[in-house]
């Protein structure tokens, strides 16, 4: 346990930390390769969008429950990229953890944070910031809302894109799973086509 490296405030930490990454046909390197980074949302909508993309495209998949502040974030990130050679587009994300973080201060200061290392990473890379999807739970509702404005807000400020994954998913709530938070298979195909939308000029 000597070199056990502490988390310095594992308070912050939520009850189950995980990543889940993926990259899509490793050995390929002639079709658009596109790195969506976020949370377990993105995880379900990542196979969905390389599938509708009828080979056009592979989705390649940073998804994790690390919170902007975690100090860990970036180097994971950096070693996921390093390994997954090269990409044409990169989708962000991370709305639905951090909730520790205040949604005035706290979270936009480092989402922007970590938007400049995105940025810095993936020079010359077109880079979208997703918009959080809704939940069933209205307090924490209103809080992703919140978040989302302060995306738009960041997205401005560096002439950068976003990818609205709320507004199709609140008008139907219906496309939200029993947990209120996760989606149906109808759900996660609504949100994918929506990616494919956004990213055509590249795709």
């Amino acid at each position: 346990m000597n070199n056990y490296r502490e988390f310095p405030d594992r308070k912050k930490l939520e009850t189950y930390e995980w990543d889940n990454v993926w990259t899509e046909h490793a050995e390929k390197d002639d079709v658009t390769r596109v790195l969506y980074i976020g949370d377990s949302i993105s995880c379900g909508i990542r196979g969905v969008a390389t599938r509708l993309s009828e080979g056009k495209a592979y989705f390649d998949g940073f998804g994790t429950s690390k919170a902007v502040d975690n100090p860990y974030f970036c180097d994971s990130v950096r070693i996921f990229a390093a390994q997954e050679g090269y990409r044409s587009a990169v989708l962000f994300n991370n709305g639905l953890h951090g909730w520790h973080l205040d949604d005035e201060k706290e979270y936009p200061a480092y989402y922007k944070k970590t938007v400049e290392f995105l940025l810095d990473l993936f020079k010359g890379t077109p880079i979208f910031l997703v918009l959080t999807t809704c939940v069933a739970d209205k307090e924490t509702d209103l809080r992703v809302h919140k978040r989302n404005e302060a995306v738009k807000t960041i997205a401005e400020n560096f002439g950068l894109e976003t990818v609205d994954f709320y507004s199709p998913a609140a008008k139907n709530p219906s496309l939200l799973s029993g947990d209120g938070v996760h989606f149906t298979g109808d759900g996660y195909e609504v949100l994918a086509k929506a990616a494919l939308d956004a990213l055509k000029k590249i795709i």
